[in-house]
């Protein structure tokens, strides 16, 4: 058969677009002018107005977009109207009354870590960081530190900073120090030390007429004209954070309270801010107060209930829709293609056409949410450490009347423990749990469950297990991936890999350092299409080739490797996530021709390489990743669903004999055919009334031979319409 044809191709960029999803709750600073709110949150910058007595928030600033990094510390408005904005990692950005912003960073003479605490722009720009104290008077910043001082600071992190007529008040984590006025900061002797203050942290300095207030971890220390500092004995909180002031009101905010001293008695209210550090303090009015809060337990302020307004018991907290934290753990993708992901502290949620809606109160234990998994049916798993798993079905509305929840535990299933550490389904529905023991309770049974069963019914639960006692060589499990078997399934432990049949409790095969593994600390597994098995270990990433029995090393891929996820093209997603203390490596994708591309940093918008799980929605060529500073959605090449007019085939180049399968996107999963012509029009292969899911191709041609290098034209048919794609094949 020969054909004549005309076609035309076109090239499309790896990733189109990165959106970043923030959660605003963090809130570190805020600027009350008349009723207009600006706060500095670990998501971006917020502006919101105030409007019969609560906040209406009106837009917000982040990155990608107006900020170099989302998460703002300190907010500043100098004598000219520019908003100053410091960042931790990304230095400071200034929203110019004239319009635009102005960056400033590591060019600009700040340190390289571009963590700021504080700014006062004066006639000389005052900048508090983590590696010392920064002072810009011409076109670019000095830092001073403890060395550069001659030991004049007593430490490096600086908090705050204020103007007095004798000088520069420095509130540092070690004490509170004054730069005399017009001194040169270089010189030990330009710095008197407070003894009074001293190895102490102080969070917030407030000068009100003749007095300086302090707010420090030791309490709340106060110093009026020409006397020495004295702590206030009075004041009825134990840990002062923040400091505000209007018509001779003080107020101060602390751990879960607000304090109000009026000059002769203090006022404690506590009502409303549990589990809330007041990190933020400014008056509204003489009877209102707006607050910025951040949760106690989250990690580097990545969650809080934002903006408040009220005073001491009577509050009213809001903030701008977002993901439900930044410090995030999972996400998986379900039927509907909504997105769901959990938190280190506010359970999970779901993102879809509705927005973002919250799970928390459904869940055994909202805290350390360190798994989630989409099954057939449109339900999710949501696994809370040492608190089992629970089965979800929110029907795809915002409706929460119609939800179907199951708390699954150890009283009342199959699981051997409450820990889980990873879920996998299988093709026919079987779902997977890998689970380790308790730290305290270390002989507990451990290893891998399977769940059989109608999704939401557990009276038709069928549960199985495989544990140490089947030849797992630990019960630390660490990640389960299924296969075509409703019973086998790649196990990953800390002390080596199996694949298992829980029907009948065998070993198929088992995999240490021994066999080509980096480590024997297995961290994370993945199948490709072709069923070669990759493995991220400790010591990096290997992979075992179908039908081969050793492990490679995947070259160009280093670190702990805990993340391993495969996107609709069959490029696999590895992630080198934190490990003991250290620092992640890198997030890489590997293309099925071997092409690693590494992402970071400097090369990409993401602000943190700390990726800790990676979903891909298949049928529209998205790639979800989650991090300790929120959720990031990446736009790839192409989808798997479409119209004919965008079917395409991949890997492109294709690699025959090397264990690649091509496939096809970009069009419905209806039967379609699909015919390979050579350039003289000669038919290579054809697959007739194939689906798009299941269509593989292996690169032997009608007569059982590899197709030979060179290019070749690809039709494909569906409903009657025709699209042509040039291949090209190597050998």
């Amino acid at each position: 058969m020969t054909l004549m044809m005309v076609f035309f191709i076109s090239l499309t960029g790896r990733i189109t677009d990165w959106n970043h999803y923030t959660h605003f709750g963090g809130v570190s600073d805020i600027i009350v002018e008349g009723s207009t709110v600006t706060g500095a949150t670990t998501g971006g910058v917020i502006f919101g107005s105030i409007q019969s007595g609560s906040i209406v928030w009106d837009s917000t600033w982040t990155s990608p977009g107006n900020l170099w990094h989302s998460d703002a510390r300190c907010l500043a408005r100098d004598s000219y109207g520019n908003l100053w904005i410091g960042t931790y990692g990304g230095g400071i950005d200034v929203g110019l009354v004239s319009g635009g912003i102005q960056h400033y960073g590591q060019l600009e003479g700040l340190p390289i870590s571009l963590a700021i605490n504080c700014i006062l722009p004066d006639t000389t720009i005052w900048v508090g960081t983590t590696e010392g104290l920064c002072s810009k008077e011409f076109g670019y910043f000095e830092v001073w530190n403890e060395f550069t001082t001659g030991g004049g600071l007593p430490s490096n992190i600086i908090n705050c900073v204020a103007n007095v007529d004798s000088g520069l008040l420095v509130g540092t984590d070690n004490g509170l120090v004054m730069l005399r006025s017009d001194q040169y900061p270089g010189q030990p002797g330009s710095w008197l030390n407070f003894p009074v203050v001293a190895n102490t942290i102080v969070q917030d300095i407030l000068v009100v007429g003749d007095t300086v207030w302090a707010a420090s971890t030791d309490g709340l220390f106060y110093q009026a004209a020409g006397q020495n500092w004295i702590l206030d004995s009075s004041y009825p909180g134990s840990y002062p954070v923040s400091l505000g002031e209007f018509n001779g009101l003080l107020a101060v905010g602390g751990q879960g309270n607000v304090a109000i001293f009026d000059g002769l008695e203090w006022i404690f209210g506590s009502g409303g801010l549990e589990g809330q550090v007041v990190k933020a303090i400014s008056w509204i009015s003489s009877d209102q107060l707006a607050i910025g809060q951040y949760s106690i337990y989250a990690n580097n302020r990545a969650s809080g209930n934002g903006v408040g307004t009220g005073t001491l018991n009577s509050w009213i907290s809001s903030l701008p829709e977002g993901a439900p934290s930044n410090d995030l753990y999972a996400v998986d993708v379900d039927s509907r293609n909504d997105v769901w992901v959990t938190s280190n502290r506010r359970g999970a949620a779901v993102y879809s056409e509705f927005g973002w809606v919250e799970f928390i109160d459904e869940l055994p234990k909202p805290n350390q949410v360190f798994a989630c998994l989409a099954d057939n049916s449109g339900g999710v798993f949501i696994a809370p450490w040492h608190s089992g798993v629970t089965w979800l079905d929110w029907n795809g509305t915002p409706e929460r009347s119609d939800d179907t929840y199951l708390n699954l535990n150890l009283t009342n299933s199959g699981l051997l423990n409450d820990q889980v550490t990873e879920m996998a389904i299988s093709p026919t529905g079987e779902v997977w749990f890998a689970q380790e023991a308790f730290f305290q309770t270390p002989s507990e049974p451990s290893g891998v469950c399977r769940l059989s069963w109608t999704p939401g019914q557990a009276e038709t639960a069928s549960w199985k297990t495989f544990e140490p006692s089947d030849g797992l060589p630990s019960g630390y499990v660490r990640d389960v991936a299924s296969t075509s078997s409703s019973s086998i399934a790649w196990m990953g432990s800390k002390e080596g890999l199996v694949e298992g049949n829980v029907q009948t409790g065998q070993v198929l095969y088992y995999a240490g350092t021994s066999q080509g593994l980096p480590s024997g600390d297995v961290q994370s597994i993945a199948l490709s299409r072709n069923e070669d098995l990759y493995v991220g270990t400790t010591g990096g990433l290997a992979v075992m080739k179908a039908g081969e029995g050793t492990f490679m090393d995947v070259e160009g891929v280093s670190g702990n490797i805990d993340i391993l996820c495969f996107d609709n093209l069959s490029c696999l997603w590895a992630g080198s996530s934190d490990l003991w203390g250290g620092f992640p490596e890198g997030l890489y994708r590997i293309y099925p021709n071997g092409t690693v591309e590494e992402y970071n940093i400097l090369n990409s918008p993401l602000q943190s390489l700390n990726v800790r799980n990676i979903a891909c929605d298949y049928d529209n060529g998205l790639l979800y990743l989650v991090t300790d500073h929120g959720l990031w959605k990446l736009t790839l090449e192409q989808g798997m669903s479409g119209s004919i007019e965008s079917a395409t085939v991949y890997p492109n180049p294709f690699i025959p004999g090397d264990g690649q399968v091509l496939g096809v996107a970009g069009l419905p999963d209806e039967l379609f055919d699909i015919q390979l012509f050579d350039l003289t029009g000669e038919l290579v292969y054809e697959s007739l009334s194939q689906h798009r899911n299941v269509f593989s191709w292996d690169g032997y041609d009608m007569d059982g031979k590899l197709a030979a290098s060179g290019t070749y034209i690809v039709r494909i048919s569906q409903n009657g319409d025709h699209r042509f794609i040039k291949l090209a094949i190597v050998r």
